[in-house]
């Protein structure tokens, strides 16, 4: 099971804290649950109000990023692609942690792979996860936010 539990429960504290940001701010928002919902993502929420056109959002937490400065998207597995490449969300939303708060970078799913697979891109590929089986693109977290890749940032406090 390697650290899969203990990864769970870590990104649980980011999908919270991106709930309570959310309903604090306003929005109507919930957890998606069950595997059938959640194939649309972690939170749903209702921007402006406007209950016709609800926004799925993917949380992606990344307890690393603080001391690498990279941002890590998961793309593929050995069974095909994965993470922000198979996901229905309309935002891949990732939390980077720092020493008082949580950065929070909100990105469109689209732009965000046609940025990380564009050979022009400096972007590196590699395996990890549990037992290197996943295929994972890294990027400076400087790079991205300079590339203007990313299409709206909060800070949420660490509480």
């Amino acid at each position: 099971m390697g650290n899969f539990l203990k990864d769970l429960a870590e990104s649980q504290v980011a999908v919270d804290a991106v709930l309570d940001y959310l309903i604090d701010r306003g929005f109507v928002a919930h957890e998606l649950e069950g595997k059938r919902e959640q194939k649309r993502g972690d939170i749903r929420y209702y921007p402006e109000g406007d209950m016709d056109k609800p926004m799925d959002l993917e949380i992606k937490y990344d307890k690393m990023s603080k001391r690498t400065g990279n941002m890590c998207f998961e793309v593929a597995n050995n069974k095909g692609m994965t993470g922000i490449c198979k996901t229905k969300a309309d935002r891949i939303v990732y939390v980077c942690p720092s020493t008082d708060k949580f950065e929070v970078y909100l990105f469109d799913p689209t732009t965000l792979k046609e940025f990380l697979f564009n050979p022009a891109s400096d972007v590196k590929f590699a395996n990890g996860g549990d037992k290197k089986r996943f295929m994972l693109a890294l990027v400076k977290k400087t790079t991205i936010i300079s590339e203007g890749v990313w299409c709206q940032r909060w800070e949420i406090p660490n509480a």
